[in-house]
């Protein structure tokens, strides 16, 4: 392994910094972004005449490399201070040109890091689902629930009948759902799709919902609205993010979806993950368990039934609550919900928040932003593997991805393994993908799992980075969707006994897996396969 840092002296602050916390917090979220490859030219003033100084510095494969020694995001002014390159003058001019630059706007934009957390991972649809229940039965101030689907079945009505129970001892509930998709419902069976029914008797109740199916707007309806929003006070550090999806989407906004799946309860407690709500990912019945294979006394295993889908999500207690309520309070203001102050104490409780050791970096995504910091995590994360590293995705469709891997050498496809449904999959050109990119990378030495062995559909989406003890979970998919057309979260939490957790799960996932080893499977010349054209064909709409 190679450590950039280890023989490079610490800069010091800059004094403007030195006792300016905020703007320390500017600094690292201005070079984070920056590395990714995004400008804040076009979004805040000062930064257009002073970027093209720091981007030569920030924007090459020695500073991508160091900061994912330290698992993909620089989160102190000591990582800072050791970035190879950097000198004080350098740092000192940084400090001066980020101290005029929108604070707010960086906030938005960056990763956002919070520590001493605790984050608990849970697996399988019971698990998930007495989790869940188990969290909103404990709510006594308020319930921020954000998820494309939320189907009207067994599962979906037990969770709905706990925000009612919630709601009748007077806790506050907002919850945005994506109602047209959901109408679309799932195994040929509408009723199951009819959120409105379970929308209809939380909003009877006193609960607050909105569609997010409605992200985009016309050009003309979108001017007049945001006179409306910035008129009832949204700020514009808010607003310029809806700004962004206008400039991007072409046409129609039939193809914006937010996809982002999180809930936030009393300030404290939060949960992240890549499950919906509803029977295929929320199921109650019981999987068939691993013998003797358990984490935190929680049995691992698949699913028994078909229509059950292997997925999961993390619980986390503490100061990363914050930061998914403010994505939250942003998707809910632009969506004309009702205002409420993120910084009160009812919903920012006076409480010591240092409940664990795991450090955690929200990463949010969205149409039209410049750089989609989600996708350059996992470009980089191939890209400087230097240890075992394990993607498990349901989707390999990002052609940006495929181009990637395909550059890597074998000093580095050796770290890398991914595990993917390819044959049990909802996506039609999920095979066609993987088949026509994967032959180049495993001859380099990238090792695949096919969990369609198990007979059953794995919807988790996560990342394991051995060498910087981190693991990456979220919605996001490795398709064009997610990276172009969705709103996507993902959390990067660094802490050596959870990434043991997921570690211990995953490789039960790859033991009930078939091992691909024959490199005939994939794809030497993808082009004279007809079904590398439906692929291209479709990637960006489905």
């Amino acid at each position: 392994m190679t450590n950039l840092h280890n023989n490079h002296r610490l800069t010091s602050i800059p004094a403007a910094a030195e006792q300016d916390g905020q703007l320390q917090q500017d600094l690292i979220d201005y070079v984070n972004y920056h590395i990714s490859g995004g400008s804040l030219a076009s979004l805040t003033e000062g930064a257009e005449e002073a970027e093209p100084a720091f981007t030569p510095l920030l924007q090459n494969d020695t500073a991508r490399a160091y900061r994912q020694e330290y698992g993909g995001v620089i989160t102190d002014m000591q990582q800072l201070g050791q970035l190879p390159g950097i000198s004080q003058e350098w740092l000192n001019q940084l400090a001066d040109t980020v101290a005029g630059l929108d604070s707010g706007k960086l906030r938005a934009l960056a990763p956002q890091t919070t520590r001493h957390n605790r984050v608990d991972p849970y697996v399988n649809g019971p698990q998930c689902l007495d989790m869940l229940l188990g969290e909103i039965g404990k709510a006594e101030r308020y319930i921020h629930l954000s998820v494309m689907l939320f189907f009207n079945d067994h599962s979906g009505n037990l969770i709905a009948s706990e925000l009612l129970h919630a709601l009748e001892r007077g806790v506050e509930v907002r919850i945005m759902v994506n109602y047209t998709v959901t109408a679309l419902g799932y195994g040929q069976n509408l009723e199951v799709g009819q959120f409105s029914k379970i929308a209809g008797r939380l909003e009877q109740a006193g609960a607050r919902l909105l569609d997010t199916f409605h992200s985009y707007y016309g050009a003309e309806e979108w001017a007049a609205k945001r006179k409306v929003l910035k008129s009832q006070g949204v700020p514009e550090s808010i607003l310029f993010l809806q700004d962004k999806v206008q400039e991007d989407v072409e046409v129609t906004g039939l193809n914006v979806i937010d996809h982002r799946k999180f809930m936030i309860i009393d300030g404290i407690t939060s949960v992240i993950g890549s499950l919906n709500i509803g029977d295929q990912y929320t199921f109650a019945s019981p999987i068939e368990e691993a013998p003797d294979q358990q984490v935190d006394g929680r049995p691992l295993g698949i699913p028994a039934k078909e229509e059950e889908w292997h997925d999961g999500c993390f619980r986390i207690q503490g100061a990363v609550a914050q930061s998914l309520n403010a994505v939250f309070h942003s998707r809910w203001l632009l969506l004309g919900g009702d205002h409420f102050d993120l910084a009160s104490p009812f919903y920012r409780p006076a409480v010591d928040y240092a409940f664990g050791e795991e450090e955690c970096t929200l990463f949010a995504s969205f149409p039209g932003n410049p750089v989609n910091l989600i996708q350059q995590y996992i470009l980089d994360v191939i890209t400087y593997a230097a240890d075992e590293t394990l993607i498990v995705n349901p989707y390999l469709i990002d052609q940006a991805f495929w181009d990637r891997l395909g550059e890597v050498g074998p000093e580095r496809a050796c770290h890398l393994t991914i595990c993917n449904p390819l044959l049990v999959n909802d996506h039609p050109t999920n095979r066609a993908a993987v088949r026509s990119n994967m032959y180049v990378p495993f001859c380099n030495g990238v090792s695949f799992y096919d969990y369609s062995a198990t007979e059953r559909f794995s919807h988790w989406k996560i990342i394991y980075d051995h060498r910087a003890q981190a693991v990456f979970h979220g919605s996001y998919n490795i398709n064009e969707r997610s990276a172009c057309h969705d709103y996507e979260l993902g959390l990067l939490v660094k802490g050596r006994s959870l990434a043991e957790k997921v570690k211990h799960m995953i490789d039960y996932d790859l033991s009930v897996s078939r091992k691909i080893t024959d490199k005939h499977e994939f794809f030497k010349h993808p082009w004279l396969h007809p079904s590398t054209y439906l692929n291209k064909a479709t990637q960006n709409y489905t």
